[in-house]
């Protein structure tokens, strides 16, 4: 359960992701990516508002990509790039802005070096055929860049390739001003017992974020209590007034 949100959108850096693939969709493969990036933006200072899972549709993907541009600070995609018929992320990024798709030069350069292809007609050289609006982005021990149209970031599907571009990237193109501080409370009673000071916490301090996550594993505590903002003077204060507000006899421990 959670019952605030930090600060207010105007002045925050938001993200959306958008996981584009099949065979996500029909059970196939396990998203695994977007917890990596949520884990390394979150850690960036950068709050992500949603994410999608949509199917490999150029018109779809287009869709998606524009109404996440115009609400989110950060669009990252994930999927959807490579040699094959159903690789139509770059199209959809295309059509999303009005714009055309180019051989780039020095992207083809790269995946002719990267993949030894000579020949002409290979489909590997689909990966160089980009908008022409894009800007490369190049991240330390990186081979191949990140493509940027306006706020949209593309990276590949395949884990093996996203999670070490990613974190390469990360701190460079996402980092906001601020990060956040989060507290855990362990606590050894039902939700119900502690709901109520919870909520009057959180109206309290609107520009702090509560959490509470029942467990079901655990012998010594039965929900973790989470206490998070954007400095940690008012975290702290937000933790001292729910301990007050609550039953004394409920916290196990504090992990900060």
């Amino acid at each position: 359960m959670s019952f605030t949100s930090i600060g207010s959108v105007a002045d925050e850096h938001t993200a959306g992701i958008i996981i584009i693939g099949d065979e996500i969709l029909s059970g196939q493969q396990r998203d695994t990516n977007s917890h990596f990036i949520c884990t390394h933006l979150y850690n960036c200072g950068v709050k992500v508002k949603k994410i999608s899972v949509v199917c490999d549709d150029v018109e779809i993907i287009a869709d998606e990509i524009r109404n996440y541009s115009s609400k989110y600070k950060y669009v990252i995609t994930a999927g959807g790039v490579g040699p094959t018929h159903d690789d139509v992320t770059y199209e959809g990024l295309a059509k999303a802005f009005d714009d055309n798709l180019h051989y780039h030069p020095l992207i083809l350069d790269i995946v002719k070096k990267l993949f030894n292809i000579q020949d002409e007609t290979s489909p590997g050289l689909k990966l160089a055929y980009i908008p022409e609006k894009s800007s490369l982005k190049f991240g330390k021990q990186i081979q191949f860049p990140c493509i940027n149209v306006e706020n949209v970031y593309v990276f590949p599907g395949s884990p093996r390739y996203l999670e070490p571009s990613f974190q390469a990237l990360c701190k460079d193109l996402f980092s906001g001003p601020t990060k956040f501080i989060k507290k855990k409370l362990y606590i050894n009673v039902p939700e119900e017992l502690f709901a109520n000071a919870l909520t009057t916490v959180s109206k309290e301090f609107p520009h702090v974020k509560f959490g509470s996550y029942p467990v079901a594993d655990q012998s010594d505590y039965q929900v973790i209590v989470t206490i998070e903002s954007d400095n940690e003077h008012d975290t702290d204060i937000a933790i001292k007034r729910f301990r007050d507000l609550a039953p004394s006899n409920i916290f196990k421990n504090i992990e900060i």
